[in-house]
């Protein structure tokens, strides 16, 4: 069990600023070759059962590390990995080590991690892992919350319930085409620009604005000689001119995609455009082109519809302190406390299966 006994042994012989300095590097990670650190390490992992074990390496996963930081004493999550023979040791958020047998001549503080995550391990376990829960600072815990507690703007529940209305009235139409020229392709695209960006899409031509949103990488498709031919249009698209170009990307991104554009594509089964979103940034322009194309009555079905409304509406969740396309950095600050802490669903924290 969890008492002030515990709490009094747990004095941490490093700081948070370091542990940093330690693990710092810009690429990989600091290799240490060393037999004391590699024996330490080995040592640890001794004492737990594997998390994931396949035929090329071994993982263990939530070890703990005890470090003073800002004043008061907290625990860092770490992971170890044994590949071939060497130990990759991974500090969440912070720095990367390599360890492997040697004798080189290091900083007695990296003997000093293992020594201390060793101490801290036996009294993870003699608390049955509460200690880790005391200590573990909230920028280090993983979790998610709804989008409409940190975003800014949300779409009013009654404009989603409308807009989703608008867009099934439209598949019920089924509305088909039988085929599409450039020209075709590219005034598809203008609707979606001028609903989009009115005033910059404003006195330019249908091919300009696909030049000046499009990724750039059209795959030949700008070199079509006849812009009016749908024969033209659709051979260039069923040959692999194209391969590894972005011509459907009308909007380009920089971080992952932006807003695709698809033409109708009857051998598939599609007889009609096809509009998705990528990087949801860009989620309130796509909702100006669906809604455009709708009231122009164009035949097109839009790729998760549903869940883009539902992130406007701020109704999608966002990871919290985790890698993922929709983010939320929790800050252990009170304004973060008051502003968000409560909507927070945190993960459950783990700890190593000890033997």
């Amino acid at each position: 069990m969890f008492d002030e006994k515990n709490m009094k042994k747990f004095k941490p012989k490093l700081s948070f600023y370091e542990l940093e300095y330690l693990t710092e590097t810009r690429v990989g990670e600091k290799e240490i070759k060393s037999d004391s650190v590699y024996n330490l390490v080995e040592k640890l992992t001794g004492i737990a059962a594997p998390t994931k074990k396949t035929k090329f390496d071994t993982i263990w996963e939530s070890f703990y590390l005890p470090v003073r930081r800002s004043g008061r004493r907290v625990s860092i999550p770490f992971s170890v990995m044994k590949y071939k023979d060497d130990f990759y040791i991974s500090f969440r958020f912070t720095g990367n080590l390599k360890i492997s047998r040697g004798n080189d001549e290091i900083e007695k503080e990296y003997k000093e991690i293992f020594e201390d995550a060793l101490r801290f391990s036996s009294l993870i376990r003699d608390t049955n892992g509460e200690i880790a829960v005391k200590t573990v600072p909230y920028d280090y815990r993983t979790g998610k919350i709804k989008g409409k507690y940190v975003m800014d703007k949300l779409m009013p529940g009654k404009e989603k319930t409308r807009m989703l209305k608008l867009y099934e009235k439209h598949r019920e139409k089924k509305l088909k085409t039988s085929g599409v020229s450039l020209d075709d392709y590219l005034d598809t695209a203008a609707v979606c620009y001028r609903a989009a960006y009115p005033k910059k899409a404003k006195g330019l031509s249908s091919l300009e604005m696909y030049k000046k949103w499009a990724d750039g990488r059209h795959g030949g498709m700008l070199d079509i000689k006849d812009f009016n031919s749908r024969d033209e249009f659709m051979g260039w698209k069923k040959s692999s001119e194209w391969i590894g170009a972005h011509p459907y990307e009308i909007v380009f991104s920089w971080h992952r995609h932006g807003i695709h554009l698809y033409p109708p594509d009857e051998d598939y089964g599609k007889p009609y455009y096809v509009l998705g979103v990528t990087n949801y940034a860009y989620a309130g322009d796509f909702i100006k082109m669906a809604k455009a194309l709708i009231k122009e009555e164009i035949p097109f079905h839009a790729n998760d519809f549903d869940d883009v409304l539902n992130f406007l509406a701020g109704e999608k969740y966002f990871t919290v302190n985790d890698y993922d396309e929709l983010r939320f950095l929790y800050i252990p600050s009170r304004e973060y406390k008051n502003k968000y802490f409560k909507y927070i669903e945190w993960d459950e924290l783990k700890v190593v299966e000890f033997k």
